[in-house]
């Protein structure tokens, strides 16, 4: 569909050219985290309080080839689409979740109490392989090609690039860990601490870790810019750097929220995907490089430069 829109797109304009092309490209990638303001009040206090998430930090790698057509509206206004394989690899280190349930009843003492939970050093890892398909409109400064006048004849130009990418999932895969977790009560029937009776999950005990997938498209806003060379009649070669930015978490629907997570048989539990923030947001920065080959409806060739 967006290339018959291309194609069509092209007719009104008579001899317009259009390039074929192979592109190949990566960087750094992370995830974005809007948290949330939550607090925690701290164990034996009354009027203290400490955020509940704290130390995130994100790093990875990402990677994308594929090929492209680029069909030019005026000799500086391009559409291009484009069928490509891309490569996320990404991590996130959180150094301490700290949770708060108020008044919880236990099923084996019988006592309530508000129960202090924090998980240590939890981890993510998100690996993706997908099918991407951009959708881009380009920009170009002016260069000589066949059916166009050209004030000069400039063998480079600056060019740029913007739109939306989809993201096919083929696979996607999360492993998470944590460390260790504590779990200190404050017993209210007894007013008393208590972090030593291991058989009703307090006091620390080893980390767990899991694994699954998430999610199936992954929609992303799309920004390129940087140089088009010339490197022969009817060939191009454009070098740039790009960026781009998620706009939605293919993952949400498989996040626990905290809140609704039980930590208090740490023994027993199953350790989940845990969405501790309120909004995730993919960015990947990198360079590209991208080999194109012009071609005119009109069959004419490109003049001798």
């Amino acid at each position: 569909m967006a290339l018959l829109f291309v194609f069509s797109a092209l007719q009104v304009s008579g001899k317009t050219p259009y390039e074929f092309s192979v592109y190949a490209g990566g960087g750094y990638a992370c995830f974005l985290y809007r948290l949330p303001n939550a607090e925690v009040p701290v164990p034996r206090s009354n009027d203290l309080y400490y955020p509940a998430i704290s130390g995130v930090s994100s790093s990875g790698s990402a990677g994308e080839l594929g090929v492209g057509f680029t069909g030019f509206i005026t000799p500086q206004i391009g559409l291009h689409v484009g069928l490509g394989l891309g490569l996320h690899n990404v991590g996130t280190n959180v150094d301490s979740l700290k949770i708060y349930k108020d008044d919880v009843l236990d099923d084996i003492t019988g006592y309530h109490g508000d129960w202090y939970t924090t998980l240590f050093d939890y981890r993510e890892t998100h690996r993706t392989f997908s099918l991407s398909i951009p959708f881009m409109i380009q920009f170009q400064t002016m260069q000589n090609q066949s059916g166009w006048n050209r004030r000069n004849d400039a063998k480079q130009g600056f060019y740029a690039m913007a739109g939306v990418k989809l993201n096919i999932l083929l696979n996607n895969t999360y492993e998470s860990k944590m460390a260790s977790i504590y779990n200190l009560e404050h017993v209210l029937d007894l007013d008393n601490w208590a972090d030593t009776q291991e058989f009703i999950g307090l006091g620390k005990h080893k980390g767990k870790s899991s694994k699954g997938d998430f999610g199936y498209v992954q929609a992303l806003l799309a920004i390129e810019a940087g140089m088009k060379w010339r490197v022969s009649d009817n060939m191009y070669l454009y070098t740039g750097a790009y960026l781009d930015y998620g706009l939605n978490d293919p993952g949400k629907n498989s996040k626990t929220p905290l809140d609704d997570y039980d930590y208090r048989f740490p023994k027993d539990m199953q350790l989940e995907l845990l969405g501790f923030a309120d909004r995730t947001n993919l960015l990947v920065i990198g360079i590209k490089l991208r080999l194109a080959f012009i071609k005119y409806f009109d069959q004419m060739s490109c003049p001798q430069f």
